[in-house]
């Protein structure tokens, strides 16, 4: 049932809403890990084109430049409402799924739940079935037209946890390409910098070629891989 709220571990719960956006043949795919708590608002209120990426577009719109996946001219929210679009958008769990933030919790005295990145790092350890469940439903299905899977998130702890999943999905062709893309299922796996707000390291990301912006270098010069 659509909407269903869900357990599936005391610390978690999980909003039965899959959704994705932009184009069916796509050439490029672009996966957040869940949608955040803006996104699953705006599910229940407002429009669906709305929903991916609310708030971050902008930023997205930089990163896919920064890949070459965008032109200049272009955006991510035209190519997000676009069904034809050479983009397709989603996420590693279709469905909206949330941690309680147990700091916040302890100063506001009742339960908050959210999905922010320190959270997000323990969904491998403690909600393993859902990703892998998931990741067997749509990751093992792509379509073939798909040329390069875009991770938003780019902390190394995100980065192996995603790519030892694409390891344990595709084992025989799998090829580690360099620290933010490895090569899967003849195709690309490339880690950007999350276009959110609360991401302090996306502008360092983005301009620089020192720390983080060392991390947008590998993502660049994967791309030469296609």
């Amino acid at each position: 049932m659509d909407n269903e709220l869900i357990q599936p571990h005391p610390e978690w719960r999980m909003i039965n809403d899959p959704g994705a956006w932009g184009g069916d043949i796509p050439e490029y795919l672009v996966l957040g890990f869940s949608k955040g708590a803006t996104q699953a608002g705006i599910y229940k209120k407002g429009k669906f084109e709305d929903i991916a990426f609310a708030g971050m577009r902008p930023r997205l719109t930089q990163a896919l430049q920064a890949l070459g996946a965008l032109k200049v001219h272009e955006t991510a929210d035209e190519k997000i409402n676009d069904p034809n679009s050479n983009i397709g958008f989603g996420s590693l769990i279709r469905c909206s799924v949330s941690r309680i933030d147990k700091k916040t919790s302890d100063k506001t005295g009742k339960d908050v739940y959210a999905c922010t990145g320190p959270l997000i790092t323990k969904s491998f350890k403690e909600i393993p079935h859902i990703i892998k469940k998931c990741s067997n439903k749509y990751l093992t299905s792509i379509p073939t037209s798909v040329k390069v899977v875009f991770f938003l998130g780019n902390t190394d702890s995100y980065v192996q946890s995603c790519q030892s999943l694409i390891k344990e999905l595709f084992p025989r062709d799998f090829m580690a390409i360099n620290p933010m893309a490895v090569k899967a299922d003849n195709r690309l796996w490339i880690h950007l910098a999350h276009p959110s707000g609360l991401n302090g390291h996306f502008k360092t990301w983005l301009t620089a070629n020192t720390g983080s912006g060392l991390k947008r270098i590998h993502a660049i010069d994967a791309m030469k891989n296609i």
